[in-house]
């Protein structure tokens, strides 16, 4: 059995899903590279990163919204090979950034280890849990691919969490290296496009594993 019987669409996908979604992330990313070269998410001391947060919620929220309102949107996210969203997240493995940046004293440690280590861990496991897919295409509806998927996702909850934390928001718990880095460029294009990115292949992948379930289910 190959991946592409691990799809879970019924029916031909249409492309005009796809052709928003590529015209929608290009407008996203525009505009946030431009906002942020303005300054847009620069804040000062102890000033909590609101711009960030929204660029964070928004692709989230419209995810939402697509798969709640659009079929074609759902069936096209349900269709997507499991195999290739999963090996997608080895580029997580580039998050050891966040450890060089710490090393030379440009990000606080409160921050920069558990997303610079969560990253890395999950970026490695990805090629295996991949692997393990293409070769057992049962393995898309077991406890432990559901567990790499919420292992992903709880990084970005850490590194979120942490993130927060290391802006001064709290007085004393970080010394003159903050998370203030992240709000310029190139830095900022990490949570305003690249962590919802990688969130929503999460997701969509918890979709798939739902659908699978349901069909053995039947």
């Amino acid at each position: 059995m190959t991946s592409q019987t691990l799809a879970t669409h019924t029916a031909p996908l249409s492309s005009r899903p796809l052709l928003w979604l590529a015209a929608a992330s290009v407008i996203w990313i525009a505009g946030v590279t431009m906002f942020a070269n303005a300054g847009g998410f620069e804040m000062g001391p102890g000033e909590p990163p609101i711009a960030i947060v929204i660029t964070v919620a928004v692709p989230l929220v419209l995810f939402a919204l697509a798969m709640l309102a659009s079929p074609a949107a759902r069936a096209l996210a349900l269709g997507l090979d499991p195999v290739l969203l999963t090996e997608l997240q080895a580029w997580r493995v580039l998050g050891g950034l966040f450890l060089g940046l710490y090393a030379f004293g440009h990000l606080p440690g409160l921050f920069a280890w558990p997303a610079g280590v969560g990253d890395v861990a999950v970026g490695i496991a990805a090629p295996f849990i991949a692997w393990r897919l293409r070769t057992q295409p049962s393995f898309l509806t077991s406890a432990r691919f559901r567990l790499f998927q919420y292992a992903g996702l709880a990084d970005f909850v850490v590194a979120i969490v942490a993130g927060l934390a290391a802006r001064e928001v709290i007085p004393g718990l970080v010394g003159a290296v903050t998370t203030a880095p992240m709000g310029q460029l190139p830095l900022v294009l990490i949570p305003a496009i690249v962590v919802p990115a990688f969130i929503i292949l999460h997701l969509i992948a918890l979709m798939q594993i739902s659908a699978g379930r349901d069909r053995a289910a039947r």
